[in-house]
């Protein structure tokens, strides 16, 4: 199959996938949020928060296991390839064993020490923190299979599998309604059940497809790979802990100043954040594996054009979502929910800016994982991230409203596009008057416009649904005409063009 032609069914696919994703989380959020009630919910999401928070290790392998394997990929090494596979293999069995222990001991003592629970729920929290460790593990062990079929660029598969896994928490949501006394455990237990469907599903694929994932467990031969996997591992790690610190640790930080109520709103708009972040996954996904490709195989002025290009595109279709998302909020928050937990609309709205801010440099940060050069990325970009917890714990205390830290977070973002771009310059040769020119200033100019057009629009209509639909129409027309005027340069178009001329003969059949 021709690239150009796999990079479009996986994008088709990832859509698919998103799709399905957002309909399963609206709808069983809504049945989860009106059967549990506030206090259960927020018991679920603290949890889901704590153990996020404790889970970073995973994250940051995720993304050495699928760097390592498409540079191998791209460089032709057979052998590489499957010592690459079998020491990330290793390395997860060690994490799974680790993060086993970490999340009971450092779980355990944050429910008796730290959290604001119930009483009557200690013991329904419990069994949701040991069905959560579970279930990470058997997440750490699918890891390296996935990474495999993403370095393939098997995409569409793991759509498949990620739509039964949806679709079996969606089925999770409609049981809890038939067993009120054990909400809380039923729940877990059938999400944990989900994700160990979904573990099978991507190892029995990868071992029937893939010649590297076969392996017996013995002393790793290369120890120079492994060597260079836990630091490439070790510094993603520290990013990634940072990362995962602010966004869970915000929740943890939230319950004790404002109880459980303002988790569950902190809680919705993370599920609001995760379809975002879905999305603009959805879009880079298929590009990351073929721009670390073109640095395994030496073509490295094509990578730092391929890697521009996905920042740029993956700006304009979040922009696309995100405008319509927050001028409509308040209707869109009306029909999702029954009750609206306050101060859910604030931190929806300051998500969307968030993660909007955050992908403008997406592509730098994938540009710098195809060269292994992560450290000072990792080091100062992620101590960045720590800052607002601090800050915000000390407005807190003079009595500041919850959504601050969110305003925090904001700025701290905006920082850290302009820390990435200088990065960029020393460790994967993209001159910053590139990064400003093609990415900085043509998205805030195309983003400043298209929000003050939108927002303008929404004035003329009185009808909500009327109101939804326009604007969205609006936001796609601003962003048409502004993109391709003074967006888009010359190669992008032209390769714009070509991939629409070869969707349309497909489609007519010639």
């Amino acid at each position: 199959m021709k690239a150009i032609n796999k990079v479009l069914i996986n994008s088709l696919s990832l859509y698919v996938n998103m799709a399905v994703n957002i309909l399963v989380t609206l709808l069983g959020t809504r049945i989860i949020l009106d059967e549990m009630g506030e206090t259960k919910y927020g018991v679920y999401t603290l949890i889901a928060s704590m153990v996020a928070m404790l889970a970073f290790v995973n994250a940051a392998m995720t993304a050495a296991s699928q760097r390592f394997l498409s540079f191998s990929l791209g460089t032709g090494d057979l052998k590489n390839l499957k010592e690459n596979f079998y020491s990330s293999m290793v390395i997860h069995i060690a994490i799974a064993v680790f993060l086993f222990a970490l999340l009971s001991v450092g779980g355990t003592y944050l429910i008796e020490n730290v959290l604001s629970i119930n009483a009557e729920l200690i013991s329904s929290t419990y069994v949701v923190l040991f069905c959560m460790i579970v279930g990470i593990c058997f997440t750490v062990l699918a890891v390296p299979y996935e990474a495999a079929m993403n370095a393939h660029e098997d995409i569409n598969w793991i759509v498949v599998f990620n739509i039964l896994e949806s679709t079996l928490k969606l089925g999770a949501a409609f049981v809890i309604i038939f067993t009120p006394s054990v909400q809380l455990e039923v729940y877990a237990g059938l999400i944990l059940l989900s994700q160990s469907v979904a573990y099978l599903c991507k190892r029995t694929f990868a071992r029937r497809h893939y010649a590297e994932t076969h392996y017996r467990l013995h002393a790793v031969a290369d120890k120079g790979l492994m060597k260079n996997m836990l630091q490439f591992a070790g510094w993603n790690l520290i990013g990634t802990a940072c990362s995962i610190a602010r966004q869970q640790g915000t929740a943890i930080l939230l319950n004790p100043f404002f109880g459980l109520a303002i988790n569950a709103a902190y809680g919705l708009a993370q599920q609001v954040n995760s379809f975002l972040l879905f999305f603009s996954s959805s879009v880079v996904r298929p590009m990351r594996p073929i721009i670390i490709k073109k640095e395994g195989s030496g073509e490295h002025e094509q990578m730092k054009l391929m890697a521009l290009t996905t920042s740029r595109m993956t700006f304009l279709m979040l922009l696309l979502v995100v405008v319509p998302l927050y001028v409509n909020m308040p209707f869109i928050l009306s029909l999702w929910l029954k009750e609206i937990p306050e101060g859910t609309l604030l931190f929806c709205q300051a998500f969307l800016l968030i993660t909007l801010i955050s992908q403008t440099t997406v592509g730098l940060g994938i540009a710098l994982e195809s060269v292994g050069k992560i450290r000072t990325l990792q080091t100062y970009v992620g101590a960045m991230h720590i800052l607002p917890i601090p800050i915000a714990y000390a407005l807190f205390t003079q009595g500041f409203p919850p959504e601050t830290i969110m305003y925090c977070i904001i700025v701290e973002e905006l920082i850290c596009v302009v820390m990435r771009v200088f990065i960029s310059v020393k460790d994967a040769q993209i001159a910053a008057s590139q990064s400003f020119q093609q990415i900085i200033i043509p998205c805030a100019f195309i983003a400043i416009a298209t929000f003050a057009i939108t927002s303008t629009s929404a004035y003329l209509f009185t009808n909500a649904w009327i109101q939804l639909i326009a604007t969205s129409c609006v936001t796609a027309a601003s962003i048409l005409i502004l993109g391709y005027t003074f967006f888009l340069n010359t190669w992008e178009k032209q390769h714009i063009t070509g991939i629409v001329s070869r969707v349309k003969r497909k489609i007519m059949g010639k």
